[in-house]
């Protein structure tokens, strides 16, 4: 699992950036006896996708990617993310999403993540059936942070 990163002061001294952060799910917190090394959990190869998802609070701005394998729905990585994590309350978690108790928590989306590890790229795309498209421009002053903070550095990100 990555770890989370955050905004601050620019490496220049300007001025602080907003406040970001990123979550991977490589190995699932609440399984840990799959994960990348187990038989059931995913294995970094060529290529890795799955699913993620956009959240904000205060200022913030969250996103949180995780393999199907871990998480089928995105209201299952809002709740893992959430809940488990104990950063706010949801519930119901299903296809159909979630319902956030916790009042500053929004969600701005989801989608699809495709890695291309030959090719050293990683690709946004879709849309979450529960919570809709995701909002590129929340993602947009993190462009070049976003394959870094997942531990991909020299990674493009294409957003679709």
């Amino acid at each position: 699992m990555s770890g989370l990163s955050g905004g601050g002061p620019s490496p220049e001294g300007g001025p602080s950036r907003p406040a970001f952060f990123v979550r991977f799910y490589r190995e699932f917190p609440s399984l840990p006896e799959s994960g990348a090394g187990s038989p059931d959990g995913p294995k970094r190869g060529d290529e890795e996708s799955g699913k993620f998802v956009i959240l904000s609070r205060a200022g913030e701005t969250h996103l949180v990617l995780s393999p199907m394998a871990f998480t089928p729905y995105h209201a299952n990585i809002v709740y893992q993310y959430l809940q488990q994590e104990g950063r706010g309350r949801v519930e119901s978690a299903s296809s159909t999403g979630c319902r956030i108790l916790s009042p500053e928590w929004s969600v701005h989306g989801g989608g699809h993540y495709v890695m291309q590890h030959w090719l050293h790229h990683m690709k946004l795309h879709g849309k979450s059936s529960a919570f809709g498209r995701y909002d590129a421009k929340r993602l947009a002053p993190f462009l070049d942070a976003i394959p870094t903070d997942l531990g991909l550095d020299g990674y493009t990100l294409e957003l679709e």
